[in-house]
């Protein structure tokens, strides 16, 4: 069909292609780009809004923490501390576009060892974890894995049947794995909001490591497995 048309013609065809392709990729890059900072601001406005007055916070907490100390009561102390370390990553990290891979790390240890202690030894739950780093640097969006672990404990624990959470966190050689694991409880679909994180998650995700992630749910009839790997 090319040879009914001049060579004029057929240079202004692929000129007219390669013109309306780089005004496609230039709309989707800025359209790429205009949900993600409309993202990140829901983002900050969802932690502002948890934050009240940080300040008043974590002076308050640290009130808590030295009072226990002087009382001897460490379990107490641990657990203060731990609620001061969470709320001081919403607060300092959620403004960052990236973060260090080992405070995110430390960042979900303290929320799972605060699930944990809300829990003791409750013979109907069990909440287990591991957490590897291979030491070598690297960088993540604050606060994008939080929401797959919130997730199990919110809709997989209940202390009126077993139920249980695992979390497994490895980051080796600038690559991450997520495998997090729940029992799916009687009542998790009564829950407000149920599954609504996850997608918001999943959103960010396709944002910011376009092509460099791969996310994949199982629900089964008794669990929900849910594996999380991103290129860093």
């Amino acid at each position: 069909m090319l040879l009914m048309f001049g060579i004029e013609d057929i240079i202004f065809y692929f000129l007219y292609t390669a013109f309306f392709t780089l005004i496609m990729y230039v709309w989707q890059s800025r359209k790429r780009e205009a949900e993600l900072e409309k993202l990140q601001r829901e983002t900050e406005i969802q932690s502002l809004k948890a934050q009240l007055n940080p300040h008043f916070l974590f002076n308050s907490l640290n009130t808590i923490y030295s009072s226990a100390l002087t009382e001897k009561d460490t379990s107490t102390a641990q657990l203060v501390q731990q609620l001061s370390g969470i709320l001081r990553h919403n607060v300092e990290e959620v403004q960052q576009e990236k973060t260090d891979i080992q405070k995110e790390m430390a960042f979900i240890e303290k929320y799972v060892a605060l699930q944990r202690a809300r829990l003791p030894e409750h013979p109907n739950v069990s909440i287990q974890s591991q957490l590897f780093w291979d030491q070598e640097s690297a960088e993540i969006a604050p606060l994008l894995l939080i929401p797959f672990v919130e997730n199990a404990f919110q809709y997989g624990v209940s202390i009126d049947e077993p139920s249980f959470v695992k979390v497994d966190l490895r980051v080796e050689d600038r690559k991450l794995h997520l495998k997090v694991t729940n029992s799916i409880t009687t009542h998790h679909e009564e829950k407000k909001g149920a599954g609504t994180g996850l997608k918001n998650a999943e959103k960010r995700l396709a944002l910011l490591y376009t092509d460099r992630y791969s996310l994949r749910c199982e629900p089964q009839k008794d669990t929900f497995e849910l594996h999380l790997t991103i290129d860093l």
